[in-house]
């Protein structure tokens, strides 16, 4: 079984490995041996893989991210019991600018120092983004998960390292069944595995990604942790409903989000220097309800506003 470091934020920093591979007979021609010295095999992987890392959307949500925010999820009882056991996914969904990609990172923050701080914990992640190409594609989410699994484990995975033998040592590209199978295998090697992935509409191929998800639920490993968020489009919401138990569907409803709302509005008004002219308490108070009530549950109207 391979050693994973749960305390290893996914980077992307190289190790060492001292594995080697052959290359045999493929498509009937004779490839002599092949051996990357141990400082080199890795970073030709990842090369290969050409992986887009996520943490700078999880960075950025982060920062968009007041104290305090999202508490009322993280100690629900269905985030409780999500992180104890790997029973059925969790599926947050709300309207557009209703707060998922933010609480997402609150999610995640609270994820990565709970493996950090129990061993054989691992997460990643992957953020869908309408901004940015190839952040839109299901395969480079694969990608992403499996190189991110790699970078926390002491050495290559064996399933990984067999994939990009069979490719010519990295000189074509795998199929998603493919990865997804050496995704699977590096899974069931760890203890426990935490996998959350953001705005699965903002994906380009969507049919492809559910497929995906539906594969991914039919591993049925008892140490995986998956928790997605989206939009309640029909497509997404047709797959979900038969992957994700009624009780592991939460809804970010304007009075679940209203609560961070309030919080965002009181300390944007107590600590932004440009909102200090509105010192009376009676105006401040004011302010706080009419942005509540007009932000009806989307939390990107108000940090547009102030």
């Amino acid at each position: 079984m391979l050693r994973y470091n749960s305390t290893m934020a996914p980077t992307t920093s190289f190790g060492n490995n001292n594995a080697g591979f052959q290359a045999g007979v493929i498509h009937g021609s004779v490839h002599a041996e092949v051996r990357f010295p141990p400082d080199e095999k890795l970073p030709k992987i990842c090369r290969w893989l050409s992986a887009p890392g996520p943490s700078t959307n999880y960075q950025k949500a982060l920062k968009l991210r007041q104290a305090d925010t999202g508490v009322w999820f993280l100690k629900g009882r269905e985030y409780t019991r999500w992180k104890a056991e790997a029973a059925s996914p969790l599926w947050l969904y709300g309207i557009p600018g209703c707060g998922k990609t933010i609480l997402c990172s609150a999610v995640l923050q609270d994820v990565l120092q709970y493996c950090r701080e129990g061993p054989g914990r691992v997460a990643v992640y992957f953020f869908f983004d309408f901004n940015d190409v190839e952040k839109q594609d299901q395969g480079n989410m694969l990608r992403s998960l499996i190189w991110q699994l790699s970078q926390q484990s002491d050495q290559i995975p064996a399933s990984l390292d067999e994939l990009f033998t069979s490719c010519e040592s990295g000189q074509r590209q795998p199929s998603a069944d493919a990865l997804q199978e050496v995704l699977r295998l590096i899974i069931q090697e760890l203890p426990q595995a935490y996998v959350v992935l953001d705005a699965l509409d903002e994906c380009a191929q969507r049919a492809e990604l559910m497929e995906t998800l539906e594969t991914i639920a039919g591993w049925r490993l008892q140490n995986l942790h998956l928790l997605v968020t989206s939009r309640r489009e029909r497509d997404v919401e047709s797959t979900l409903e038969e992957l994700v138990d009624n009780q592991s569907r939460i809804c970010l409803q304007s009075a679940l989000v209203d609560k961070d709302i309030q919080l965002y509005v009181q300390q944007r008004l107590a600590t932004d220097k440009t909102l200090q002219k509105w010192r009376k308490d009676d105006v401040r108070q004011e302010i706080k309800t009419v942005l509540k009530d007009g932000a009806n549950g989307m939390y990107a109207f108000i940090s547009s506003l102030i």
